[in-house]
């Protein structure tokens, strides 16, 4: 499980930050700057001043009723984006959704698509509402928990207004009641995803019965 200890860690890549970065370097900088204890259960250890003036992409993340965090962005690989907390858990999201981890007691192994990709994407694209249908799998990291098909029903909830790091920002909240069959269990998982330009600010995600939501915020995006 995701350490209670709230200490930035990982590095930026190159490709989106515009320069190289050294690894160590960085992760003595992190340790040193946000090695402090959370201001209180439902803060980040980060100010929003002290997060906006980080020279790195950063998310927002909780898992369960754990103090949030603070995780960098470490690699972008095919739009995968690889999000590392000091405590060495790497959090990988593709268009928003957690789609892989690392370093949880449950990890989430790997997430495909079975036919024209992720309907999250869509309605980022085009607003419209995917229809219920089986559109993945999902891999636990045990050989008898793989290819757990998974069939989503998505309900519109409307618009809302996030407050992230003091800036407004106008998203269409869309939640995917997913469905696992195998396992007769089902969750609802939730995205707010921006109203014009089609970014997923926040998400909260429940892949298996046994780990908690993970919700995350995206802070500070990465660059184009």
């Amino acid at each position: 499980m995701l350490s209670r200890r709230q200490v930035l860690g990982g590095l930026l890549a190159s490709g989106v930050a515009g320069c190289a970065s050294d690894s160590n370097s960085v992760y003595n900088l992190f340790s040193s700057t946000v090695s402090r204890r959370s201001r209180s259960s439902g803060e980040y250890p980060l100010s929003a001043e002290e997060i906006r003036g980080l020279p790195y992409a950063t998310l927002g993340l909780r898992v369960g009723d754990l103090a949030p965090a603070v995780v960098v962005l470490a690699t972008v690989e095919g739009g995968e984006l690889q999000w590392v907390s000091a405590d060495h858990v790497s959090f990988y999201t593709s268009g928003g959704r957690l789609v892989r981890t690392h370093g949880l007691d449950r990890d989430l192994a790997g997430t495909r698509w079975l036919a024209g990709g992720d309907p999250l994407a869509d309605f980022a694209r085009t607003g419209t509402v995917p229809p219920r249908g089986m559109y993945y799998e999902i891999d636990l990291k045990h050989a008898d928990e793989k290819a757990i098909a998974v069939e989503s029903r998505f309900d519109l909830v409307g618009e809302e207004t996030l407050m992230i790091l003091g800036r407004e920002r106008l998203t269409r909240r869309i939640d995917e009641v997913a469905t696992m069959p195998a396992w007769r269990w089902k969750t609802r998982n939730s995205y707010w995803v921006d109203a014009q330009g089609g970014r997923v600010w926040r998400a909260v995600q429940q892949y298996c019965p046994e780990m908690p939501p993970i919700r995350m915020e995206l802070l500070k995006p990465p660059a184009a």
